[in-house]
């Protein structure tokens, strides 16, 4: 046998075995996908504990430290939840709604809208119609915990072994670059860490910071369920376009609409200072690194529409994807090097 004929014959086994790895691992995906979030989001934290311990030490430190929060918020959420579900009564929001309705057809709007009465017990069948469904779905869910628990311990695992080995990970696919091209590699590779670290760390903290602030303004009025609504207002402030002023908003139109002012006036001013303005002007320019910064029209598609699209792996497959692209760009159009 020549010696050409024998490297295409070994190249055609390594891309059959990575072809079938690939085909082995896809139905996986959203695991390696949550795994790099994680792993990123963990990172700070890890090199301030690398700094007295080993990576191995490290790593385990961060998770535990990054995971306990993430326990707790998750069963109080979930109780608190449950709390809602018992104490809530479909008469109540009818006639709430009404009660909206009403005022509104009393306003100048009623000029501009068309209104209609709904009665109350139309609405309070729509709602039990609801609840009946979204139960039914619970249920068939249900039985989907045993595999979802076990893709949460493979996440641990492998994000553990991203930042223990992350070091080793990058050495490992410049090995298989050609001297050629190895440079260009490791500049792109630059640019993705940077990305990453933009679109996980960044959005992540200023979230963070934002569903504290939140908290602190939620729990000075005494909005019921304010870790909740906190937990909410920092969600939606991952995404430019929604926000986390949808929620405070809403919250201080229910005050108004109930002539509670005074609550209604603090919590739009401290919504618009602190929850708006702060994160945006102030918190931000000191967390973004400007010169690998992303377009606010990723950031949309990485935490609204990737989810919308894929589920919710897209939450962790869309940063990672936008962000690959995104230092393709830059690697690509911003660097002299390339």
């Amino acid at each position: 046998m020549k010696d050409s004929e024998f490297r295409i014959i070994r190249k055609a086994i390594i891309i059959g075995l990575l072809l079938m790895l690939l085909y082995i691992i896809f139905p996986f995906i959203d695991v390696l996908a949550y795994s790099v979030a994680f792993s990123y989001m963990v990172l700070p934290l890890y090199n301030i504990l690398n700094r007295k311990f080993n990576r191995t030490v490290s790593a385990g430190l961060a998770i535990v430290i990054f995971i306990l929060p993430i326990m707790i918020i998750s069963i109080y959420t979930l109780v608190t939840l449950i709390d809602i579900a018992y104490s809530f009564n479909p008469e109540n929001l009818g006639k709430y709604l009404n009660f909206i309705f009403n005022n509104l057809h009393k306003t100048p709007l009623y000029k501009f809208i068309e209104y209609k009465f709904i009665d109350e017990q139309t609405i309070i069948k729509y709602i039990n119609d609801f609840l009946k469904y979204l139960i039914g779905v619970i249920s068939n869910k249900i039985i989907d915990i045993g595999y979802l628990l076990i893709k949460v311990i493979m996440v641990i695992f492998i994000t553990f072994y991203f930042l223990r080995d992350g070091i080793k990970i990058k050495n490992l696919i410049l090995s298989f670059i050609p001297k050629e091209y190895r440079v260009k590699m490791e500049i792109y590779l630059e640019y993705l860490h940077e990305s990453y670290k933009n679109l996980f760390i960044s959005c992540i903290t200023i979230s963070l910071i934002i569903t504290i602030l939140s908290y602190i303004g939620y729990k000075i009025i005494n909005v019921p369920y304010s870790e909740l609504f906190a937990a909410i207002t920092g969600i939606f402030a991952l995404l430019p376009i929604l926000g986390g002023w949808m929620v405070y908003i809403s919250i201080a139109v229910y005050y108004f609409l109930n002539q509670d002012y005074i609550k209604a006036i603090f919590l739009f001013i401290y919504g618009e200072l602190f929850l708006s303005i702060a994160p945006d002007f102030i918190i931000r320019p000191y967390i973004v690194k400007k010169e690998v910064d992303i377009h606010p029209v990723l950031v949309v598609v990485a935490f609204l529409i990737a989810p919308l699209s894929l589920g919710i792996s897209g939450f962790a497959i869309g940063p990672l994807v936008v962000g690959a692209l995104n230092a393709f760009y830059l690697a690509k159009y911003r660097d002299r090097k390339i």
